[in-house]
Order: C-alpha cells, then structure tokens, then sequence
C-alpha cells in the first residue's frame, strides 16, 4: 500500500461531519483510481435514493438531471460483496440508457459502502481511461472499509448532536410550562421544535377532550390549518398508539381510515406522549412523499422528547388546575363571608333602624329612615358582589371544571379515568339551573375522590348523562368493592343528600357481582332542570 493511499485512508478519520467524510472518500477514489467521475448514492430498502454526493461533474451539468439514480438497470447488479467491473457500461445487458444531459459513461466500477454489516450505500466509479484494474479494486475496497469506520464515527457524532439538540428544546419548553403552564407559545414550541429537529414537514400535537375524542390542537407546517381541530377517527392507527402507548413509524399514513388531508403524506411518525402511566397526548410528524422515511432512532428521539414534553405538560396542567381551584375555593370563601357576617349584620342593622324610627319624634325618624336607606344600599351592593364571585364560579363551562376535577382525580389515583359525556346532551339537560352543574362538580369530585381514597382501583369508567328530565352520575371502578366506597361515611351521605335534595337517589352496588374484587358502580340520580 502507497503513503499517498495510506495517508487518505487515515485522513478519512479526521473529520466528523458526514458530508465532508463522503466528499473525501470520492476524492481519493479518485485519485487512486484514475476514474472521471464518482458517486456515493444512499438508498432506502427500497432502492430509492435518499441522499446523492458526486465529483467530476459540473454543477450546472447536475442541475439538469435533477435527480439522483434509484437502484435499477446497471446499478441494481451491484452486489452487497465485491464489486461490479465494466468495460463499457453501455454494453451490460440491464443498461437503460442514461439520463438526458449526463455525460457519457463507459469504464465502470461499482460497489456496496457497508457500515456496521449494513449496506449504508453504493460507489459509483466511472469513465477511466482504460479499464479499472484488480489493483483499482483492491484501493476501493481498502478506502471503502476505512469510510465504513469515518462514516460510523460521524453518524454517531451527527446523533449525539441531535440528541443534545432535542434535549435543549425539551427543557426550554419544560422550563416555559413551569413558569406559566398556560402559556400557548410553549405548547406550540413543542410542535415546530419536533418537526424541525425531525426534519418533517408537517406536524400536529393531539390532546384529549373530556369526552374522550383526540383532536389536533396544535398545528405547524403548510397543511397546518388544514389539520387544526380535526378529530382523529376512532378506528385509526393513531387512536391505537394513543390506546397502545407504541410509537409508530410508516412509508405511509399507516391503516385504512386515514384523514382526507393526512392521505396526501409521505413518511410518517407517531410518538405517545407518556406520563404518570398514561397518554396525554400524540405527537404526529409527516414528511414529504419521496423523502426519506423516519428510522427507529428517530422514533426513539422523539419518543424521549414526547415524554419530557408530557411531564411538563402533567405537571402544568396540575400546576394550573391547582391554582384555578384554590382561587374558586377562595372566590366561594369569601362570598360565604359575605353572607354570614356582612350581609347578616347590614340586615340585623336595618331591622334595628326600623324598631327604633317608629319610636322617635318624626325629625329624628328622617334622619334614620334616611341612614336606613344607605345601609339598604349597602346590601345590594353585598349581595351583588356575592352574584357575581359566585357568577364566575358558576358561569364556567361545566366540561371545563369537569376537567379540572379529572386532573386532580388523575393526580391522585395514579391513573386517568375513561369519560363518557354527550355535552350538548348534558348542557341542554341542566340549562336554567346552574347550581346543579355545581352539585354535578361537587358530586364527581366525591365520587373520584372515594375511589383515590379507599377503593384501591387501577381502572375507573366515569359517564355523566343527561336524557328523559334526569341527570345521572356513574362511576366505576374494579377495586375492593362496595365496603371500600363506603367505608367514608361523610362522603357517601354528601352525596345522598344532595341527591335527595333534588328529588333523586344515591346508590352504591358491586360492580361484578361474585368477583374476588368485584368493583363498585356509584350512581347520582336526580331531576334536571331542562
């Protein structure tokens, strides 16, 4: 072996940028070789190029041919061992002519670029004067095994890069969830983070409603307002990630029900977002068709992402709902306040100025009458302040604070309940009354909360319904069973009364009858106003 070979061979290693690595492997195939021409093209399992890197040929000459060739004809016989060594290449039997604008070819070598026992690509040498020798075999396979090293090293390096990348996104989106868990801006960094990291094109973040439907809440890419608030259909592959917690990777938008605007996709990739042993959310990326599709490493990247992505929101969230609660419990506090201190004594006030006018001369008895009037005043501007504390308790979408009751539920028991509302249905039913939507909060919070506290379920269906003049409340669980759920007295009895309150009926039953762990069904019964 020359010091000119061995020198190349060594200098291969001296970089970690991939592109420059290939770009030194065609030049010192060149050299060494005496071939006009060199091409290093990356195909997928497909034979479809995915990436092209040459020498000897002009730009301009490149640019007209526009793209790089897929493995068929001449190039589909290059072996996975050896080489393949022409005369002529125009002479093989599987030649099909080459692409309008390319250069003549005639002598030819070509062979399979191997990393980690794995086709990565294949060589192209071509148009030596003369034909390509053993000894021309024998440089190519010596520069082709040390490439197979310097290219291992730069693909290792590229990942840990893009690992530290998707590592700093992560934690700029937790650091911005924590510090303002309604932030929208993060939530959105989370979508156009992944799809530039990933290189995809378009992308959407899937959450949850109370209902159980997923939809696309944010989206990001050209199709991106095409995506916002669609669905995602029952029966399709991305509702069985979410039900499998298993990432997916696809050529395709895989399964048979796929979304009018997601079928025009190319190569696509679904990362769960995991936390506290549930989904909260999908992460859905898409790229192009005819680019290259997403590997395992890219699953496995931005599965890491998603689940980071996922306790931030987790935590957020919790975060959130916490402190919206402690503001309405606060709100509720000092309504109550109002009530029995100021609004009591302004009345017990006034009843006073009244006895007392009636036995007055009647210049005094002006001036009481008058005082009374002020101190009147007083307890409807009270009364109107505890209106509108309990107004904004109580004017709240009733699906939004069942949410917030799941959340804490969730916090507590270690798991998310499965919901079954029909909101229109719900909403119609309690129309005109909205202090039973707030016995509807107050009665699956002690529902849930008797399930967390002493059932020891690792499953629970919760359902509110509301049809035929009555609303209903059920909660399931597979726990310890009826004792478990009654075993908190006070919280049973809350719940009984103010189903008794409302012309209804509290009952408690074991779920699977005759079970080792039958379970227990709850279920609030009551009259409706609508």
């Amino acid at each position: 072996m020359s010091d000119a070979l061995t020198d190349a061979i060594v200098s291969l290693n001296t970089q970690l940028d991939l592109g420059h690595t290939l770009d030194m492997f065609l030049e010192a195939s060149i050299t060494h070789t005496g071939a006009k021409f060199a091409a290093i093209n990356v195909l997928d399992n497909d034979g479809i190029s995915v990436d092209f890197h040459y020498k000897g040929m002009a730009t301009g000459v490149w640019d007209k041919i526009g793209r790089a060739p897929n493995a068929v004809g001449v190039l589909g016989k290059i072996p996975d061992e050896g080489t393949l060594v022409l005369a002529d290449l125009t002479q093989h039997p599987a030649f099909r002519g080459l692409p309008k604008g390319h250069p003549p070819m005639g002598s030819f070598l070509g062979t399979a670029l191997k990393v980690r026992g794995t086709v990565f690509g294949y060589l192209y040498l071509a148009s030596k004067d003369g034909e390509f020798t053993e000894r021309d075999e024998a440089v190519v396979e010596a520069l082709a095994a040390a490439a197979s090293v310097a290219i291992d090293n730069a693909q290792l390096y590229e990942k840990a890069l893009e690992r530290e990348r998707w590592l700093s996104a992560s934690q700029d989106i937790t650091t911005a969830l924590l510090a303002d868990p309604g932030d929208e801006e993060a939530f959105e960094r989370i979508v156009s983070s992944a799809k530039e990291l990933a290189g995809a094109v378009n992308a959407a973040l899937v959450l949850p409603g109370v209902d159980g439907s997923w939809t696309m809440e944010i989206t990001s890419g050209p199709r991106g307002q095409e995506l916002l608030g669609l669905v995602l259909p029952e029966e399709g592959s991305a509702i069985a990630s979410i039900r499998s917690g298993t990432g997916v990777i696809a050529a395709e938008p895989p399964g048979t029900i796929v979304l009018d605007v997601v079928q025009a996709f190319g190569p696509t990739l679904y990362a769960p977002l995991h936390a506290e042993h549930r989904t909260v959310g999908l992460l859905m990326l898409w790229r192009d068709r005819g680019m290259s599709t997403f590997t395992p490493d890219d699953l496995a990247i931005a599965q890491r992402f998603a689940n980071q992505a996922a306790m931030a929101y987790s935590l957020a969230e919790l975060a959130h709902v916490k402190n919206m609660t402690t503001v309405l419990e606060d709100r509720q506090r000092l309504a109550d306040d109002l009530h029995d201190f100021v609004s009591q004594e302004l009345f017990a006030t006034a009843m006073q100025i009244e006895s007392i006018a009636e036995d007055v001369d009647i210049h005094l008895r002006e001036r009481m009458l008058r005082t009374l009037e002020h101190v009147k005043r007083a307890q409807r501007e009270v009364r109107g302040v505890m209106s509108s504390l309990a107004g904004q308790r109580t004017s709240e979408p009733l699906s939004e604070r069942i949410r917030r009751e799941i959340v804490m539920a969730t916090d507590s028991m270690g798991f998310a309940p499965r919901v079954q509302v029909d909101w229109a249905e719900v909403s119609h039913a309690i129309a005109g009354d909205p202090s039973l939507s707030d016995d509807v909060v107050a009665v699956v919070r002690e529902m849930l909360s008797n399930v967390a506290r002493h059932s020891k379920a690792t499953a629970v269906n919760m359902a509110i319904r509301g049809s035929g003049g009555r609303i209903v409340v059920s909660v399931a669980d597979d726990g310890i069973g009826p004792a478990g759920a009654t075993s908190r007295h006070s919280g049973t009895s809350n719940l009984a009364n103010r189903a008794l309150r409302r012309n209804g009926t509290f009952t408690l039953a074991p779920f699977r009858p005759g079970a080792h762990r039958p379970g227990t069904v709850a279920e609030w019964n009551v009259e409706a106003a609508g």
